[in-house]
């Protein structure tokens, strides 16, 4: 599936850049919703309130990607809100 970022996601994706183990854990996480939508590895969450729509996923105790996946004209994309810290509305 194509993956479309927010401005705050690639932002938080940049810094992640720091920490080897993350990406390569993030990319990991990626890869398992790209497969798996919803079940997988990072303790998926469908997310309520503001967020309603979205699942979150555990990158390391501090850090989460929040997502979801939309279909449009009958393809799929993975729409990343967030892959920092703990969830902003």
């Amino acid at each position: 599936m194509d993956k479309l970022w927010t401005d705050e996601a690639w932002e938080d994706f940049l810094n992640l850049h720091s920490d080897k183990r993350l990406v390569k854990k993030l990319e990991a996480i990626l890869k398992d919703i790209d497969r798996n939508g919803y079940k997988g590895i990072g303790k998926p969450e469908a997310l309520k309130e503001d967020l309603s729509g979205y699942w979150s996923r555990r990158i390391d105790d501090y850090n989460r990607i929040v997502y979801k996946i939309v279909e449009e004209n009958g393809k799929k994309h993975i729409e990343i809100l967030q892959c920092g810290t703990h969830y902003h509305k």
